[in-house]
């Protein structure tokens, strides 16, 4: 196994995470982050606005199944199992505010981009470590 193949599946979930995590504070739509209508939400509706902290979570849980694997091999399993609980969390997310987005989805800012990209990122890394074998 080379360096950069040992590199690439890795950097993947690691890339992903980061994107996630960032996503938060950057504009989803109306030009307000998912941070500030979190803060905004919590005032009108407290069972909803939690909701708008997932994007954080997941790319903080992948985050981590990102670092496990990169730091033993090993762990692979548990890596794929931590990313799963992650993406996991994001498709709650998806499932629950998108639909009520529906309507804005076009006008859709950089921060929705990022989340979608950093979400495929994280899917193609647990395939990818999945696929690989140990050797």
């Amino acid at each position: 196994m080379t360096i950069k193949k040992y590199l690439d599946f890795r950097l993947l979930g690691l890339t992903g995470s980061i994107l996630l995590i960032i996503s938060q504070f950057l504009s989803w739509f109306s030009g307000q982050s998912l941070l500030a209508i979190y803060i905004f939400t919590t005032s009108v509706a407290i069972e909803d606005s939690f909701l708008y902290l997932f994007p954080l979570i997941c790319g903080i849980i992948c985050l981590v199944g990102s670092i496990v694997s990169i730091y033993n091999m090993e762990y692979k399993i548990n890596s794929v199992i931590i990313n799963f609980i992650g993406i996991g969390f994001f498709l709650i997310f998806i499932i629950e505010i998108i639909p009520r987005e529906l309507l804005y989805i076009p006008y859709a800012e950089i921060g929705f981009y990022f989340s979608i990209i950093g979400s495929i990122l994280i899917f193609f890394y647990i395939l990818n470590i999945l696929l690989i074998k140990h050797e």
